[in-house]
């Protein structure tokens, strides 16, 4: 790995990063740097069964899927994840650093496509398999455009592929770019202003536990949580879906996805999320009951079918 320059990390004195972390700033092109941590998993080589990217959603950041990478790397995968541009401690876009803004998500793009040449493909064994959670989801799917030869496949955990009411929300949408800053909050989104969320009142998850482990771990770096989307982002979101809802978009698509769907989310469309499985000549979908948007901040029970279909799709197995 080229040396780059070390980047910071939160750990709480329960909840520690998983053992051979190495997190760094990748500098772009544009002079942003991406925060990155990886693992190369200690098992023998002979032994070691390929490399995960792993995505997060809107306003997520490395430190919170350290559960998560410690199962990975106990099924002996190598761990690559970063936080996007704008949020986590990637740089952020706008002076404001509470604000998520995003020109274009196609900068997104170029960000994912420079880790996946430069940095996975030079450093870390394959077969290649990405799990994408929200805003991640889309944008691994999106990149298969792509990079369908590069992933060997692919998890979408709760995708955002649409959002509920959009009957009403992309006009307005349309509408507060036209007559409003596209750095203004959006207008109804309700930005938390640096305020917590009760876990009584998230729409995130079941689970208490993992959900105050979040906020104790915000608490340590307050910016590492945005208070809420511009009309640019929003903006910017909304072209992004009306691309990939193109007719003849994912119906070449042949990578082999498994797709998580929580029919209860309350943060994406879960319709939209089984319109485009429709689509994907080659996915499967799991739909979910009981479940809020993040699935692997869920409750044990259902954090284990997780681990159980993904065990069954990265091995081949039936899921019957």
């Amino acid at each position: 790995m080229i040396d780059y320059q070390e980047a910071p990390y939160l750990e709480l004195d329960d909840y520690k990063a998983p053992k051979g972390i190495k997190c760094i700033f990748i500098p772009m092109d544009d002079n942003k740097k991406i925060r990155l941590a990886y693992w190369q998993n200690s098992s023998m080589q002979s032994e070691i069964r390929g490399t995960i990217l792993l995505q997060q959603g809107h306003n997520e950041f490395i430190e919170k899927y350290f559960e998560t990478i410690q199962e990975l790397l106990n099924r002996n995968f190598n761990v690559v994840c970063f936080d996007w541009r704008g949020q986590g401690l990637s740089d952020k876009m706008i002076k404001n650093p509470n604000k998520q803004y995003i020109s274009d998500f196609k900068i997104h793009d170029e960000d994912l496509q420079f880790i996946i040449d430069e940095i996975i493909s030079k450093n870390f064994s394959e077969p290649l398999i990405a799990i994408g959670h929200s805003m991640g989801g889309y944008l691994i799917l999106s990149s298969l455009k792509e990079n369908a030869h590069k992933f060997s496949k692919v998890i979408l955990s709760a995708p955002m592929l649409g959002f509920k009411n959009e009957f009403f929300l992309m006009p307005l949408i349309s509408l507060v770019n036209i007559f409003f800053s596209k750095y203004n909050y959006l207008l109804g989104s309700q930005p938390n202003m640096g305020h917590e969320t009760p876990f009584e009142q998230n729409d995130l998850t079941n689970d208490r536990k993992r959900y105050l482990r979040t906020q104790r771990l915000v608490r340590q770096k307050k910016e590492i949580r945005l208070w809420g989307v511009t009309n640019g982002w929003a903006k910017s979101a909304k072209k992004a879906l009306m691309t990939i809802r193109k007719t003849g978009w994912a119906e070449s698509i042949l990578t082999k996805i498994l797709i998580i769907n929580s029919l209860d989310d309350k943060v994406v469309s879960s319709d939209k999320i089984i319109e485009m499985s429709k689509r994907l000549k080659n996915s499967k979908i799991i739909n979910f009951k009981s479940c809020e948007h993040e699935i692997l901040m869920e409750k044990d029970e259902h954090r284990k079918t997780f681990w159980l279909y993904f065990d069954k799709f990265i091995n081949d197995l039936p899921f019957d």
